[in-house]
């Protein structure tokens, strides 16, 4: 991949990262004509995560056509943590949001792989869960897990994903965001 193809991959991801309500569930299954999975962040420019692959996997699913991967990068000399990230702008009236998603590892070491989730109002962070307090170890077939967070109408935007820190490699599939227990495609819309 050239330098040029890079660059323009990468600001084709940053300008694919925010979503309405009607596409948050089920995105890993929605492609652009570039191969990219719209709506998703897959190297979390944002969060600075750096020494990681991250990937959209064919072979490995929990349910549809693909997953994401995220392996740690073998030749990188330094890393951080690797993480895939889907924006939400819309803002909906609640008291708790949940993320469920499938995750399967293979020999997650020295670190933990997990969902996450931050709630901020501008740019302010209000809530946060990477599950480093529940880490998932080792090696582990799909399984669902969900994090929870306190919520209300005064969010902004929200970010929910994966991720891994340390050795291994983990999957993630069948991303699901509730608000208050209904799925968020089913939430009405707070108008601005």
């Amino acid at each position: 991949m050239t330098k040029n193809t890079l660059y323009l991959f990468i600001l084709l991801l940053i300008a694919s990262t925010s979503f309405s309500q009607s596409e948050i569930n089920g995105t890993i299954e929605r492609k652009n004509k570039n191969g990219s999975l719209k709506y998703c962040d897959l190297l979390y420019i944002e969060g600075r995560a750096y020494g990681y692959i991250t990937s959209i996997d064919s072979l490995t699913v929990q349910e549809g056509k693909y997953a994401l991967l995220i392996s740690e990068d073998t030749k990188a000399k330094d890393r951080n943590f690797g993480a895939c990230a889907l924006t939400i702008l819309s803002r909906f009236e609640g008291k708790k949001i949940t993320l469920k998603a499938y995750v399967k590892t293979e020999n997650v070491k020295d670190g933990w792989a997990g969902l996450w989730m931050r709630i901020n109002k501008d740019k302010e962070m209000l809530e946060f869960n990477n599950m480093q307090e529940e880490p998932i170890l080792g090696t582990n077939d799909w399984k669902e897990y969900s994090i929870t967070l306190p919520f209300n109408s005064e969010e902004t935007k929200i970010l929910v994903g994966g991720l891994l820190v340390g050795e291994g490699k983990a999957w993630f599939d069948n991303f699901r965001v509730f608000i208050d227990d209904v799925p968020i495609e089913k939430k009405e819309q707070i108008k601005k």
